[in-house]
């Protein structure tokens, strides 16, 4: 068992993932996963032995933007190799934060292993608003880490 996490393209991780994963969700779900994958600048794809263990990607509000929003979809498989999510996800949002320094998103509300990563991911949570708890992970700037070499 060796569990690996890629960058895919969005009609890869949508063909990855729809047959075992997306196929069971109703139709309003589904079309959700297919608007969330396509419209990501960003994609990564979990997965062991052709089993996808999780997909998670950013989109920005526009081309522009320097914010986007981090989603993640977890399938059954993960629960076995959640330590090496946490620790790829830790490496890479250094390089999300290079393209997009502020990411934003919620999580729901009791849903400990999610708030739990966001955490790892250094966010910084707002109040409950109903079933979610918004989120912001920032990018430090130039000036914070430059004052922090010089203290």
């Amino acid at each position: 068992m060796t569990a690996i996490i890629l960058r895919v393209g969005c009609a890869e991780a949508y063909d990855l993932l729809y047959p075992d994963h997306l196929a069971m969700l109703p139709v309003l779900e589904q079309e959700s996963m297919h608007r969330a994958i396509m419209n990501s600048t960003r994609l990564w794809l979990g997965q062991d032995e052709g089993r996808v263990l999780a997909v998670w990607g950013l989109i920005p509000p526009t081309l522009m933007s320097d914010t986007a929003y981090l989603w993640l979809y977890t399938t059954k498989h993960l629960h076995q190799h959640s330590l090496i999510l946490v620790r790829h996800s830790q490496r890479l949002v250094q390089s999300m934060l290079d393209d997009y320094p502020t990411i934003v998103g919620h999580g729901q509300v009791g849903a400990r292993r999610s708030l739990r990563w966001l955490r790892w991911l250094g966010a910084e949570f707002g109040e409950p608003q109903g079933q979610f708890l918004p989120f912001t992970i920032k990018a430090k700037s130039l000036w914070h880490q430059d004052s922090a070499r010089s203290a």
